[in-house]
């Protein structure tokens, strides 16, 4: 992709040349006009301003263009072409793009031996198939943080909650991308919980407060915080969560009409718990 870039960059920088003589500021300022004008056509179309407004706008860009038009000004000017300013892009963004890459990317995607392709029909590659191609890839890119969470999935999906749980800790491990994802934590701390019995308590509510301090409006992780605090008859903290992720739902939903019967069956026993002697 950098060589491609180069391609279309260099030739053009190497032979740059400056516009013909007749092409004066005039010419210039219409073009910006006609620009302008079509902008304030759409702006009116969509409603974001009036016709009254539209005219005095128009009116004002027209008396703009006479003045510029009628004052004659200098020819426009391109720098000539630089091959000293060539030659230090054709070094430096190569340098730049590969360093970016090492940082924040993920080198083990450009590996001739990548993760092969999921979901194919049965007989050419169902989940056991799929999983056996999984650990044969990262036992040669044990840093492919993407591939620890595709493997993860696939023993989520047959019930092995321990070895889903050691992938996803393996993933957020490898790479500094998966760990930036809330959701992910979330996957990990349902993969532990059920792993020990379908409990939140302890690990498992720990990494749903990791996503949360990713992103605190995280849909799955405030359902599972507030779960996890009732769990523990935390009941005004379960609250608080739940009445977060409500806002965020929409009216006619399922979602909603479930999340809003839990809060109202949490509100009685919050007040209670709160009453002295409780």
């Amino acid at each position: 992709m950098t060589a491609v870039a180069l391609a279309f960059v260099l030739p053009r920088l190497l032979t740059m040349r400056s516009p013909p003589a007749r092409m004066r500021r005039a010419a210039i300022n219409a073009a910006i006009y006609r620009s302008e004008l079509a902008s304030l056509a759409g702006e009116r179309a969509d409603g974001l301003v009036t016709d009254a407004q539209y005219a005095l706008a128009r009116e004002e860009l027209e008396r703009r263009l006479l003045r510029d038009v009628a004052d004659e000004g200098a020819e426009a000017a391109v720098p000539a072409p630089s091959r000293a300013a060539a030659i230090a892009i054709a070094i430096v963004l190569p340098v730049v793009a590969l360093g970016i890459y090492a940082a924040f990317g993920e080198p083990a995607a450009v590996d001739a031996a990548a993760v092969p392709a999921y979901g194919t029909p049965d007989g050419q590659g169902g989940a056991p198939a799929r999983r056996e191609d999984l650990v044969r890839h990262l036992s040669r890119n044990p840093r492919d943080g993407r591939a620890w969470v595709l493997l993860a999935r696939v023993d989520f999906e047959a019930d092995r909650y321990a070895d889903a749980a050691q992938a996803y800790r393996k993933g957020l491990d490898a790479s500094p991308k998966v760990a930036a994802d809330a959701g992910l934590w979330c996957e990990y701390a349902d993969a532990l919980g059920m792993a020990q019995g379908g409990s939140l308590a302890g690990g498992p509510s720990e990494l749903v407060q990791r996503a949360l301090a990713l992103d605190p409006a995280h849909p799955k992780a405030l359902e599972m915080a507030g779960s996890a605090a009732f769990e523990q008859r935390e009941y005004e903290t379960a609250l608080r969560h739940w009445r977060a992720l409500l806002a965020q739902l929409p009216e006619a939903s399922r979602q909603r009409r479930e999340l809003a019967a839990a809060i109202a069956r949490t509100e009685p026993l919050a007040a209670a718990a709160a009453e002295p002697g409780r």
